[in-house]
């Protein structure tokens, strides 16, 4: 439904206040009202009429500033009412000798009417207001995404690209090149365009994640085997990494090659931040109804309120290091586990540095379903 423009009278209805404001409103003008009356009826004299008039518009006002027009107007004809029955002579009966009272309840009503219509317009800007500084709020983080995507891509393609087009052109120009020197232009060649490949899958793989439209093919996978792929991947030894695996756990629900992709990623980022002698550990553990992989490491840490923040693609911790990727390792490594039906939580490691929790479902096994 569209908003009426500026300037045109708002319907009867709940405008651009919401039905808890309406609501209280109504409260207001039901428990203000029979209060104002008694405290009045307690103080009246002869010459009292004027200020309890003014008294009974002052209630309609605040009830219109409350809970808008339908409570205020119902505000005006009642103070009309009482001031008509309790207030003038002849009391308890409601009579109109004389255009004043009639005068006096079309006054409250107008008072309502036209203080309802400057709350509603107000809430109007108000909400209005606030979309636009979410939508300025979603263009700015648009823009970083952006910048950051620009910056990161600018350096990280080109570089590889960079090598390996001159590692391309070295071969073509030069004809008296010895055997080992065209075998180094190659392999420059060959690990250059492979780092593409990998930047462009991981782009690719990100997409993917977001859309929701991840292939992913599940199977009781071993946790242990997972971690040792990964440790063998990444060529890393009982120096780097310190194992404390369940021997008792059982598989996993998940897709083993995601999985282990999970794993080398968030491998990689602990070795990076932790600091130097100090190995890694990999912990598995039941967790509830699953299992929990945790990548636990001693360095400095992530503040808890920027625990959500590093997912984001093209994120880099502090946004300064340009060796480390596109920074789409715990974006990509999110979406995968959250694509396997579990879940990447950042925990504060007790002591010191960050704990990653990998939790994934337990494989149905035939002894747990005829359980």
């Amino acid at each position: 439904m569209s908003e009426e423009p500026d300037g045109v009278l708002p319907r009867l209805s709940s405008g651009a206040l919401g039905g808890a404001r309406i609501a209280w409103g109504f409260v207001t003008a039901l428990t203000a009202g029979p209060a104002l009356t008694l405290l009045l009826l307690s103080m009246r004299n002869p010459e009292s009429i004027t200020y309890e008039v003014l008294a009974f518009q002052l209630l309609v006002v605040i009830v219109a500033l409350a809970g808008g027009m339908l409570p205020a107007v119902l505000t005006a004809v009642m103070s009309g009412v009482v001031i008509d029955v309790l207030f003038v002579a002849p009391q308890f009966s409601i009579t109109v000798e004389h255009p004043f009272h009639a005068i006096a309840v079309a006054l409250y009503v107008i008072v309502g009417v036209l203080v309802s219509i400057i709350v509603d317009n107000t809430a109007r800007r108000a909400r209005a207001a606030e979309r636009a500084a979410a939508q300025a709020r979603e263009l700015a983080d648009t823009d970083q995404v952006r910048t950051a995507l620009l910056s990161a891509v600018s350096h990280d393609v080109r570089r590889p690209l960079a090598a390996a087009i001159a590692a391309i052109g070295g071969l073509r120009a030069a004809h008296d090149l010895s055997p080992d020197d065209r075998d180094a232009l190659l392999e420059t060649a060959e690990q250059s365009l492979a780092a593409l490949t990998r930047l462009i899958t991981d782009l690719l793989d990100v997409s993917r994640a977001e859309a929701g439209a991840l292939a992913v093919s599940l199977a009781p996978t071993d946790a242990h085997s997972a971690v040792l792929a990964a440790l063998e991947e990444l060529s890393l030894g009982p120096d780097d990494v310190e194992l404390d695996l369940d021997a008792d756990l059982g598989p996993l629900e998940a897709d083993p090659v995601l999985l282990q992709r999970v794993l080398v990623n968030l491998l990689a980022n602990a070795l990076r931040f932790s600091p130097a002698g100090v190995p890694v550990r990999i912990a598995t553990s039941a967790d509830g109804a699953g299992a929990g992989i945790r990548i636990i490491d001693r360095g400095v840490g992530i503040d808890s309120d920027r625990h959500e923040s590093v997912f984001r693609p093209f994120q880099r911790l502090g946004d300064s290091d340009n060796t480390a990727g596109l920074g789409l390792g715990l974006a990509l490594s999110r979406g995968f586990a959250e694509g396997m039906g579990g879940s990447l939580t950042p925990e504060q490691t007790p002591g010191g540095g960050l704990t990653m929790c990998v939790r994934l479902p337990l494989a149905a096994t035939t002894e747990r379903s005829g359980a």
